[in-house]
């Protein structure tokens, strides 16, 4: 069974491996929240199409937003950095919205969860 993405507050992904994409932005003064998730809920929804992307978790706090979207390979991740609607989102996100921002790409060995239901597989609980 293929994983449905996912944007749940917890996405539900496949069994590992697969590959994280953290970006934390600091937020600076010209930033747009309605104007922001507009355009996230847009570019989610183009990742479904691309191929290779599993889920989301976006979480804002005061002057601070983190995301993390999850991946099955690292070409998948690359396609979606070479694609002119992400590029074109990015530099709005440059230009008017965020101050200091990182992105970071790690693969995920191993997951665990507990309460967990909906679309895809839930992580697998260790005790």
């Amino acid at each position: 069974m293929s994983p449905v993405p996912t944007l749940a507050r917890v996405a539900r992904t496949p069994a590992p491996p697969y590959y994280a994409v953290t970006t934390v932005a600091e937020l600076g003064p010209g930033y747009d929240g309605d104007a922001h998730r507009k355009l996230g809920q847009q570019l989610y929804a183009h990742a479904m199409t691309l191929g290779g992307f599993l889920g989301l978790e976006a979480f804002f706090d005061g002057d601070a937003s983190i995301a993390v979207s999850y991946w099955e390979s690292l070409e998948a991740i690359e396609r979606w950095r070479n694609d002119p609607r992400h590029g074109a989102a990015k530099r709005v996100a440059k230009a008017e919205w965020f101050g200091p921002t990182i992105t970071r790409i790690a693969r995920v060995d191993a997951d665990y969860g507990f309460n967990l239901e909906g679309p895809g597989r839930a992580p697998q609980v260790m005790s």
